[in-house]
């Protein structure tokens, strides 16, 4: 045997032995694009009750993006209300257009397939459930 070959061997005999493939890891259950657009209903105002009454309401998802969808409803509801009493029109139409913001935020998490928290309304919507 050549030193050559002594070598390639040596080689390989110090060249650490191939690891197993680790277990794959648990799927991420990936979402339907009817599921997406369910959930992207829900910020828009009164289309919030198509996806409240369809059966995609059971789905974890949907359920998530109807809650805030409603708590954003409800504010928005609240600042037009407000918009009525003297000398609040404008504080009523800035928080009105910061929801609406907020919306946009929450629609575009739902089309991406997103179940972020809204920044303002995070503690609010952990503790309201109505779905």
């Amino acid at each position: 045997m050549s030193s050559r070959s002594r070598r390639k061997q040596a080689a390989r005999a110090a060249r650490p032995q191939a690891q197993p493939a680790p277990e794959a890891t648990p799927a991420v259950p990936t979402l339907s694009a009817a599921d997406r657009w369910m959930g992207a209903l829900c910020y828009l105002g009164p289309l919030w009750l198509i996806p409240a009454c369809s059966p995609r309401r059971r789905q974890a998802f949907v359920q998530f993006h109807l809650n805030q969808g409603l708590v954003l409803l409800i504010l928005v509801a609240a600042f037009i209300a407000m918009g009525f009493v003297p000398y609040c029109y404008e504080f009523a139409v800035s928080c009105a257009v910061l929801v609406v913001i907020l919306a946009l935020i929450g629609l575009a998490g739902a089309l991406r397939g997103n179940t972020d928290s809204l920044p303002v309304i995070k503690n609010v919507t952990r503790n309201f459930h109505p779905f």
